[in-house]
């Protein structure tokens, strides 16, 4: 029990020799593994043919560059004729104004495993009160580059208020779904005239 007395009086000085403005780093173990990025979160290594991350500024708030932005990836690339509708899923936050307005999309790959259908991360877009605007971060998590770089123009242009679907134009083949579409019923010309 007497031991105890002097613990806050040890952990005092100890605070004061190592103290919170010094430029000591903390312990640590030499041969322990550092903390790996969420597995879903991580983006694809440097130098493979699917990285791709830029940022770029805005004039404007998080909430409406959010709203012009998400607009368009609806519209343009999970939309009934877009290259993502069938394989990826759209899912949102955003903070109120009064609150910063921060906000951010993320494209997952679709899995119906799942009952929200929200797979593997493949792309993120954060929108950021930053001076002088709105700071839009995209990261590619696991979609192709020419397609990422694609996208980001597309991001780029709806958060200036603008329009366009550069990812259409990339005419991508299409994606195999594992499904075939069956012949018309008057395939065989057999049928009325």
């Amino acid at each position: 029990m007497h031991r105890l007395r002097f613990l806050p009086l040890a952990i005092a000085a100890l605070a004061a020799v190592g103290g919170g403005c010094s430029s000591l780093t903390p312990p640590t173990l030499g041969g322990a593994p550092k903390q790996p990025a969420a597995a879903a979160d991580r983006p694809s290594q440097p130098g493979q043919p699917n990285a791709y991350e830029t940022a770029f500024m805005v004039q404007g708030t998080p909430t409406a560059s959010y709203a012009l932005v998400a607009r368009g990836v609806l519209n343009c690339w999970l939309g009934a004729a877009g290259p993502l509708h069938a394989t990826h899923v759209f899912a949102a936050e955003a903070a109120p104004p009064n609150q910063g307005g921060a906000a951010e999309i993320v494209l997952h790959e679709r899995d119906p495993t799942f009952r929200d259908q929200r797979g593997p991360r493949a792309l993120r877009v954060r929108f950021e009160q930053a001076q002088g605007g709105v700071r839009v971060g995209f990261v590619n998590l696991r979609l192709s580059a020419a397609f990422a770089e694609a996208m980001a123009q597309d991001t780029a242009t709806w958060a200036k208020g603008g329009s366009g679907c550069r990812v259409r134009e990339l005419r991508v083949p299409p994606m195999l779904t594992g499904w075939t579409t069956a012949p018309p019923p008057n395939a065989g010309g057999g049928g009325l005239r």
